[in-house]
C-alpha cells in the first residue's frame, strides 16, 4: 500500500471495488430490463457482433479480452438461446465464424441503449480531459503490472 500525503491508498482495492459496482449496476439493468436470461458477457458478445458481424471466436476472445474456453463456453450459450449460429470459413473448414440471428440482434438492440446508459452514469460529472487521463492512468497501471509479472493479453 502506497501513502500519499500520510493517506494509505490502495489502487488495487478502489479498481476491485468499482468493478464490482459497474458489475452490480450492469446485472440490475439487465434484470430490471428483462434481459435476464443472458450475461452482460454474453451480451458483449453480441454487441460486438453488431459491429462486425462473422469474426472468428479467437478474434472475439483477443477483442474481448477472455480465454478462449470461456468464450467457447458463452458461444455454446448463445447459440442454444438462438442469438448466434455458427458457419465454417470458407477459407478454412475448421475454423468456425460466429453471426448474429435475428434474435440475436433482437437483443443487442435491446442491450445498446442499457450500455449507452452505464456508459453515460460512468462519466457522469467528468470532463472529456477527466475520461481521458483516467483511461490513460489506467492503461498505465495495466501496462505496468504486464511488464512486472511478464504476462501476455491471453493472461490478463
Amino acid at each position: 500500500m502506497k501513502k500519499i500525503n500520510n493517506i494509505n491508498v490502495d489502487l488495487g482495492l478502489e479498481m476491485a471495488l468499482t468493478a464490482s459496482a459497474y458489475r452490480a449496476a450492469g446485472k440490475k439493468t439487465l434484470i430490471v430490463n428483462g434481459c435476464d436470461n443472458i450475461t452482460r458477457e454474453q451480451l458483449g458478445i453480441l454487441l460486438l457482433l453488431t459491429l462486425e458481424d462473422g469474426l472468428y471466436q479467437t478474434q472475439i476472445a483477443n477483442i474481448l479480452g477472455k480465454d478462449r474456453p470461456n468464450i467457447t463456453r458463452m458461444i455454446d450459450v448463445l447459440e442454444t438461446k438462438g442469438y448466434i449460429r455458427r458457419e465454417k470459413d470458407e477459407s478454412n473448414r475448421r475454423i468456425l465464424k460466429v453471426f448474429l440471428t435475428e434474435e440475436g440482434r433482437k437483443k443487442a438492440d435491446i442491450a445498446k441503449p442499457l450500455k449507452d446508459r452505464m456508459n453515460a452514469a460512468q462519466y457522469k460529472n467528468m470532463t472529456d480531459e477527466e475520461i481521458l487521463t483516467l483511461i490513460n492512468l489506467l492503461r498505465k497501471v495495466r501496462k505496468n503490472i504486464e511488464v512486472e509479472y511478464e504476462l501476455n493479453n491471453n493472461e490478463v
